[in-house]
């Protein structure tokens, strides 16, 4: 479900670009150090995002060195890392494993699963350091397995459970700002949902899988579906223009209002096609 959150890179500008990947090396060498090389393998843009977006509104002290590694072993690379790449870490740890358990449970992928149970010390360690998070987490994902195997016709109750989920995450403190943070997380959720099930329309018509699109009682399903898309997106643009976001603006707006969508089309998703 994930993998909608990156970057437009031709729209960039070299400094910006430069940056975004500094933050993406910082989360690749925290994963390692703090937890093990091999949990590095779940490293995903969705969590770069998140840093980016809770530094700029935090605006921690960061750390940045030049470095190299075994992917780009001939030339030292820009290594941006701060409190909330350390976050971001055990999230990511959590979210992985259970994205892992969905694969396994749901099409008996034997290599989620062994690339799961190679996670086991790493999941324990970051459930024990994000005790109350990874219950939420597990809680939501649980809703929504119950409800797409219900084929519930409630767009809104089955998206709106991993909005929930998507707003913990971006809860990194309570603060004056927890409001508006549990929005942003919300409707960010709500969009990656809608956008994962969007794309998949075809598929899962032919496959007689669950979709909450498919399930609409409409005339014109795929229509109503970008519509919901966009709407749904003109929400969370409201709520990150309402936040203080000055550091790395630049990357945030090319990846809410650019990345998402460029992503969104290479996967057909943002298309015309009648389905």
């Amino acid at each position: 479900m994930f993998g909608y959150v990156t970057i437009n890179k031709m729209e960039l500008k070299f400094k910006e670009y430069y940056s975004y990947k500094g933050y993406y090396c910082g989360l690749c060498k925290r994963l390692k150090t703090k937890y093990s090389n091999k949990s590095r393998m779940t490293l995903n843009y969705d969590m770069t995002f998140l840093i980016l977006f809770l530094s700029s509104l935090y605006e921690p002290q960061n750390k940045v060195c030049n470095e190299r590694c075994m992917v780009h072993p001939g030339k030292k690379q820009l290594v941006v890392q701060n409190e909330i790449t350390d976050y971001a870490a055990s999230v990511n740890i959590l979210l992985s494993y259970y994205n892992l358990l969905d694969n396994w449970k749901d099409d008996r992928d034997y290599k989620s699963l062994a690339l799961m149970k190679t996670l086991e010390g790493e999941f324990r360690k970051a459930s024990a350091e994000l005790t109350e998070k990874a219950e939420i987490f597990r809680m939501r994902l649980e809703n929504i397995a119950k409800l797409e195997k219900n084929d519930t016709d409630d767009v809104d109750a089955v998206s709106n459970e991993f909005g929930h989920l998507m707003e913990e995450i971006f809860l990194y403190k309570k603060d004056e700002w927890e409001k508006n943070l549990r929005k942003t997380g919300f409707y960010l959720g709500k969009l990656i949902y809608y956008l994962d099930a969007y794309e998949d329309m075809e598929k899962d018509e032919k496959e007689k899988s669950y979709n909450p699109f498919n399930n609409m009682d409409t005339e014109d399903r795929r229509k109503a579906a970008r519509e919901l898309i966009m709407l749904n997106l003109s929400f969370l643009s409201d709520e990150i223009e309402r936040l203080p976001l000055v550091q790395d603006k630049g990357i945030i707006d090319n990846i809410i209002y650019s990345g998402i969508l460029n992503k969104s089309d290479k996967r057909r998703t943002i298309d015309e096609r009648p389905i």
